[in-house]
């Protein structure tokens, strides 16, 4: 529902799992000093590194992704669980910049659709048009609820969205 037929049939993304087990830089920047007083202000005082992806959306063809919450990729029985977007391009609205449902992690895990690709949320009741734009500039961080409810739009610019994901978790979680 987020493109056309012809955007289908050229629509890519790029993801690299584990990052910080490929990179020694990577691996410390997920623990980094700063980022770790900020996840423990979330998630209090015991914080564990749960995992990283890069995500990269290539110009012109890079593939929306449909309103989900990563509970569904990584279940955890509490919401003391958060994720860290490091942008590493600018991703403003136009590159497919995250889109958040605002207050949706209050409504817990929900039931996705596992059907058709990547777990996902009803795209009847969980609609793009219905978020909260994230626009964001290289180097920005935007921490999130495992619970919330986000998504992300194509990229039609002629510049690459990367932004690594670095979930956290409180590790009694």
């Amino acid at each position: 529902v987020y493109m056309n037929e012809e955007q289908r049939q050229q629509a890519v993304l790029v993801a690299i799992n584990d990052l910080h087990l490929h990179s020694a830089r990577w691996q410390q920047a997920a623990a980094q000093p700063r980022l770790a007083e900020a996840l423990a202000q979330l998630l209090g005082p015991d914080v564990e590194l749960h995992h990283t992806t890069l995500h990269a959306k290539p110009p012109q063809v890079g593939s929306p992704f449909p309103l989900h919450q990563d509970n569904a990729f990584f279940a955890h029985q509490t919401p003391a669980y958060a994720d860290a977007i490091l942008h590493l391009d600018d991703a403003p609205e136009q590159a497919g910049c995250l889109r958040f449902v605002p207050g949706s992690h209050h409504l817990g895990p929900l039931t996705h659709i596992r059907e058709g690709g990547a777990p996902h949320l009803p795209t009847d009741q969980y609609r793009l048009a219905d978020t909260v734009p994230a626009p964001a500039q290289a180097g920005d961080v935007v921490f999130f609820n495992l619970w919330t409810i986000h998504g992300s739009d194509l990229n039609l610019t002629p510049h690459w969205r990367r932004a690594v994901r670095l979930g956290y978790r409180n590790p009694a979680n």
